[in-house]
């Protein structure tokens, strides 16, 4: 997270350092983006940057974080829309999702995050820097269970034949995976030249989300009774 520092800042000077920032993370992955480029783009001294982020990665998951904030929000309105109907709202949430990704003002940004945030890129990383790597994600993952909670409180749970706190969390945490599944295999296909298509996207998660609603394992009595 930022420093106070930074956010003493007036905030047409915090903007220009996080525009700075997405140009940078835009063009190049994490590993490849430069400090001294977002420093020149932004207009400020190299020194100044360490007064208001540990590093590169503490500012690009504030940004990731910033950027996710719009969307969380749409996240929230569509679950009150749909009567905190979990499985409705993901559904609904996903075709707003893969439009932003692909083809929103911040697409290449999430292309980035998608292609080059794996675990091949942590293995190459020395193991002071996973250490440094993991005590970033800590601090940003704090904010993102809160934010989760949020969601988590808008369910309807009599909807479901789950009510445990911890056991709906799980659901949307797995609901979540097939949704980055989904991403993570569009993004495969357009590096082999393959465009992604919203409506095939769509339906493969609609698909992945009723497997999970209604099951697909047959039971012997369900067979007996054919």
């Amino acid at each position: 997270m930022p420093t106070k520092t930074y956010f003493g800042l007036p905030k047409e000077k915090q903007q220009r350092l996080l525009d700075a920032a997405k140009e940078e993370f835009t063009r190049a992955s994490i590993q490849e983006a430069s400090i001294a480029n977002i420093v020149k783009l932004a207009g400020i001294p190299r020194g100044s940057f360490y007064q208001y982020f540990e590093d590169k990665e503490d500012l690009y998951f504030y940004l990731f974080s910033e950027l996710k904030r719009s969307s969380s929000q749409t996240l929230e309105k569509i679950l009150k829309e749909a009567d905190g109907d979990l499985f409705v709202a993901m559904e609904t949430y996903f075709s707003f999702f893969i439009q932003a990704l692909f083809f929103g003002e911040n697409a290449g940004f999430y292309k980035n995050f998608f292609v080059h945030m794996d675990y091949r890129s942590s293995n190459r990383l020395s193991p002071e820097m996973v250490e440094k790597r993991e005590h970033i994600h800590r601090k940003h993952r704090k904010e993102h269970h809160l934010k989760n909670q949020v969601v988590i409180d808008l369910v309807d749970k009599s909807k479901l034949t789950i009510s445990d706190n911890e056991e709906v969390k799980m659901l949307f945490r797995l609901l979540v995976s097939f949704m980055f599944a989904t991403v993570n295999h569009a993004y495969k296909d357009k590096e082999r030249g393959k465009e992604p298509d919203i409506e095939e996207l769509k339906e493969e998660f609609s698909k992945k989300i009723n497997w999970l609603k209604y099951g697909v394992y047959q039971s012997k009595t369900e067979k007996s009774e054919e």
